[in-house]
């Protein structure tokens, strides 16, 4: 059983509309306070512009954890 985790980081854009980027394999024990400063500094910085449209607001971060189990074909 091999369980993957990304950490999905949600933005609303200059055009209202939301976008979100999904990071794999993010740092053990990350906290809430590390998120928010992370996302902060996305918009303040303008490192992205997805479609052309800057990140203005943090909407959500979620961790996804999937567990992944193959069976065994005969």
């Amino acid at each position: 059983m091999a369980a993957n985790t990304v950490l999905q980081l949600t933005f609303k854009r200059a055009d209202l509309k939301t976008t979100t980027m999904s990071i794999t394999d993010p740092k053990v024990g990350l906290t809430v306070e590390e998120v928010n400063t992370a996302m902060a500094g996305m918009i303040e910085k303008a490192i992205f512009a997805p479609d052309g449209q800057a990140l203005t607001a943090k909407v959500r971060a979620e961790l996804v954890i999937t567990d992944k189990s193959a069976f065994s074909m005969s």
